[in-house]
C-alpha cells in the first residue's frame, strides 16, 4: 500500500488520503456514488466457483466473528497474494 501511495503522489502532486469504511451505509451518498454505484467507472466482475460448499466455508471464516480462524487463514495464504489478486 505504500509504494502505490508513493507512485500515485509522484510527479509533485499531494500524496492521496486513505479512508476505509466498514460497510457501505457508512459512506455518504456522494462517496458511494463515487466509488461503487458510478457505471462509468465501476467494475464488475463475474466471479465463478468449482466448489460452493469450500467457498461458503472460506466466506464464513473471513466474515465470522471468530479471529482465530480468520487470522490462521490470512496467515497461512496470504503471503501467497499479489495486490493484483486482492484487486485493492
Amino acid at each position: 500500500m505504500k509504494a502505490m501511495m508513493a507512485e500515485a503522489s509522484k510527479g509533485g502532486g499531494a500524496a492521496p488520503t486513505v479512508t476505509r469504511f466498514k460497510g457501505l451505509g457508512e459512506m455518504m451518498p456522494t462517496q458511494l456514488w463515487d466509488t461503487t454505484l458510478n457505471p462509468a467507472s465501476r467494475l464488475l466482475r463475474r466471479l465463478t466457483m468449482d466448489d460452493a460448499a469450500e467457498a461458503s466455508h472460506t466466506f464464513t471464516l473471513l466474515m465470522g466473528d471468530k479471529v482465530a480462524p480468520r487470522r490462521q487463514l490470512i496467515e497461512e495464504y496470504g503471503s501467497r497474494l499479489t495486490l493484483a489478486e486482492l484487486d485493492v
